[in-house]
């Protein structure tokens, strides 16, 4: 994925040490669950990111040269064992799952806009019950859809999928074992 940085964002990274900012967007079915690796919320684009702090971790985002997806896992512990009702009781599988990341100057307040290094689907979530639950939620690129089949066929139910209430392929069955006189 191509990332353009804005001048201010790399003279900031040349410096010696700069803080960052991550930012996760989590598109469950019931809202938005937004969250920074700040141990205070913090407002950018319009909405307010929880900050997690050390309760949160995300994993290394990987890239590499050669075609091939690969995913990433992003980690919050210390939650209430009540909450878990919510996470297993929500259907996330192929949900929206974006990762930016940003420089902040000494006095926290962003640099530029942030930098979207990952995009990608929910896939999986792992959950660790104890005194306080830990939940893994593994997303992996959209480049991962690349190898699942796409099976669609040229009949009068596919079409209606798209469709209800187009006739256009309506007579296609009909039409398969039909013999057809030519020149007469």
């Amino acid at each position: 994925m191509g990332r353009t940085l804005t001048p201010a964002v790399d003279s900031a990274l040349a410096a010696g040490h700069v803080p960052l900012i991550v930012f996760v967007e989590l598109n469950f079915p019931s809202q938005f669950l937004r969250l920074n690796n700040s141990a205070v919320n913090f407002d950018w684009n319009g909405h307010t990111w929880l900050g997690v702090g050390r309760l949160g971790n995300v994993e290394p985002v990987k890239e590499g040269t050669d075609l091939a997806a690969r995913g990433l896992a992003l980690r919050m512990s210390g939650i209430d064992p009540a909450a878990i009702s919510l996470a297993l009781g929500t259907q996330y599988q192929g949900r929206a799952c974006r990762v930016w990341v940003a420089p902040l100057t000494t006095a926290h307040a962003l640099i530029a806009d942030p930098v979207l290094i990952f995009w990608g689907r929910m896939d999986t979530m792992d959950i660790e019950l104890g005194e306080t639950a830990t939940i893994t939620v593994n997303a992996e690129s959209r480049l991962a859809d690349w190898d699942r089949p796409r099976v669609r066929r040229y009949n009068h139910e596919d079409q209606q999928i798209d469709y209800p209430g187009d006739k256009g392929f309506e007579f296609v069955e009909q039409m398969v074992s039909k013999e057809l006189r030519w020149g007469y």
